[in-house]
């Protein structure tokens, strides 16, 4: 039987090496996860668990899933596609047509 269980220890490991990989300061990242730097030092130091509404922004912040968050799980898509996931979450289709359109055109120039 797989094991659920929550190990905040690992939660917060994970939460300090996302935001050590953007290379964001620890008051930066509580800014933008909209809570204090002192509740995410707990939570990166595992003294406390995060809300599912933290995880949610933790994980869209950060461009991982909350099955990584939560359980460590690496099956998530990979980086490119979360980055395009977020991007279509986050401009309108207007944008993204013409993004696309230019990505295809540089991509293009590279074609023999």
């Amino acid at each position: 039987m797989t094991d659920f269980s929550i190990n905040p220890a690992a939660i917060g490991a994970r939460v300090r090496k996302l935001r050590k990989k953007q290379g964001k300061t620890q008051a930066y990242y509580a800014d933008l996860l909209y809570i204090s730097p002192s509740y995410l030092a707990l939570i990166e130091s595992g003294k406390r668990i995060p809300t599912l509404e933290v995880l949610a922004q933790i994980a869209k912040v950060g461009d991982v899933t909350l099955d990584y968050l939560v359980f460590g799980d690496k099956t998530h898509l990979d980086e490119e596609q979360e980055t395009f996931n977020r991007l279509r979450s986050s401009y309108p289709k207007a944008k993204l047509k013409n993004a696309l359109k230019l990505a295809e055109y540089f991509l293009n120039l590279d074609t023999p």
